[in-house]
């Protein structure tokens, strides 16, 4: 499990660590705590890898509340914890969808039921992992890391945050594969993860960096499916 510690303490990073570590014995839940001096060095390095990110609030340039609204349009499903020495902070938390919102100092204590309850909202966000048999070999993927997949003569590219995958086969069977995690056609040849829809302007759909054409005969379907997804609903 991959964990953000975005805080500009060096003390209290090192804090941190060392409960997470201590939990990782206790419970043998395996950690990795990876961490960042700022919130502008974490929104850089970030791309959809982490399954737990824990912020600091006051820091140098960009606060901890802005980045993890900036988090927010990247991943709407990643856990974010707040663990700060603000408390007029603790609105911004239910607006962000943080599971806690934790004043320091912290207990290793207390850190334990945070932890225990943040992974809970971890488990319920993990999706089992889609295996693909590629031009180079097997591999297992996350649903929630493909960005789209994208159809060309008989083989499929599924375009992910880190990397490409070539697979023979067909967007029909890709779209069966990934019925349940919110993909939906924006035009005969892409599939798109809707949960990392930017924007939506006119006829083309931004999907991380990549804009995607969205055909008149799809577009209906694909904004009602859109919609739904934002409010929630399976597509």
């Amino acid at each position: 499990m991959q964990v953000a510690v975005v805080d500009d303490s060096r003390k209290d990073t090192d804090q941190m660590v060392a409960y997470l570590e201590r939990f990782t014995t206790e419970t043998q839940v395996p950690l990795s705590p990876i961490c960042f001096e700022n919130a502008g060095a974490f929104s850089a390095a970030s791309s959809g890898q982490f399954d737990l990110v824990i912020f600091d609030i006051d820091m140098p340039g960009m606060n901890g509340v802005d980045a993890a609204r900036l988090l927010r349009t990247k991943d709407p499903d990643v856990v974010i914890m707040f663990v700060t020495n603000l408390p007029q902070y603790a609105l911004a938390g239910y607006e962000v969808d943080a599971v806690d919102y934790v004043l320091k100092p912290v207990s290793y204590g207390d850190f334990c039921l945070k932890m225990r309850k943040a992974l809970r909202y971890v488990e319920r966000n993990r999706e089992s992992r889609l295996p693909l048999r590629t031009t180079e070999g097997f591999v297992s993927i996350i649903p929630r890391e493909i960005l789209y997949v994208e159809s060309e003569l008989h083989y499929l590219t599924y375009h992910t945050f880190e990397q490409t995958y070539r697979v023979r086969g067909t967007l029909t069977e890709a779209e069966n594969s990934l019925r349940d995690c919110s993909f939906a056609r924006c035009n005969n040849s892409c599939l798109v993860n809707l949960r990392h829809v930017s924007s939506i302007q006119r006829d083309d759909v931004q999907v991380g960096a990549a804009l995607l054409k969205l055909s008149r005969s799809r577009k209906k379907a694909f904004l009602e499916q859109f919609t739904r997804y934002l409010g929630g609903m399976k597509s």
